[in-house]
């Protein structure tokens, strides 16, 4: 039986999960034993078996738990609109922190282990809950236009985000970076509502 990601708090079990998110990030699925994890928390096997019934659902529950705080697209104040968080993950080129990485190495896993892609489906969902108020805003301040459906562009947002993932993490140089600003502002306008014509004043008789 998995472990309930409601569960109780638990000191141990949120270390276990520090500790896999790390090792994950670091060593991929397939690469991971679970005593690297138990060697990475600094606990016993027992630990991990006493809350986990395998590395399957240590994974899933690390995804879920990781994703479901403040979704991680959305983890800085400064976006605030869906094209703020369009524009911010399309320039980053900061090296892929643990809890990126383990999003990465999900979805791999997710091909070949259908608890992984249960727990990417559920950390999903999560996230299209948190991003509700976003779109809202964008609703509101036009960047977000009425005939755009709001579920089509946090899809869009999170493609992008997920391939900027692979990009970053395999190292490989991308296009020139103004360019590519200016494409992703091309892009990012796009969304929005277009402008209400100006009053054209009447001419005189």
């Amino acid at each position: 039986m998995r472990a309930s990601v409601t569960a109780p708090a638990d000191p141990i079990r949120e270390q276990l999960l520090r500790a896999a998110a790390a090792v994950f990030a670091r060593q991929g699925y397939a690469g991971t034993r679970i005593m690297d994890v138990v060697r990475e928390s600094g606990l016993s096997t027992g630990a991990v078996y006493g809350r986990f019934a395998s590395k399957n659902d240590l994974l899933r529950e690390a995804v879920v738990t990781r994703s479901r705080n403040a979704p991680a697209l959305i983890d800085r104040a400064d976006v605030v609109k869906v094209a703020d968080l369009i524009t911010r993950d399309a320039l980053r080129t900061d090296p892929l922190a643990d809890a990126e990485a383990l999003r990465l190495e999900a979805y791999v896993t997710a091909r070949r282990e259908p608890e992984v892609a249960e727990a990417l489906a559920e950390a999903n969902a999560a996230w299209r809950a948190g991003m509700a108020p976003v779109v809202e805003s964008a609703r509101t301040d036009g960047s977000l236009a009425e005939d755009v459906d709001g579920e089509a562009a946090l899809f869009f947002a999170r493609i992008l985000n997920l391939g900027m993932l692979v990009h970053r993490g395999s190292g490989v140089p991308g296009p020139d970076p103004e360019a590519w600003g200016a494409l992703v502002a091309r892009v990012v306008a796009s969304f929005g509502a277009d402008p209400a014509p100006a009053d054209v004043p009447e001419e005189a008789p």
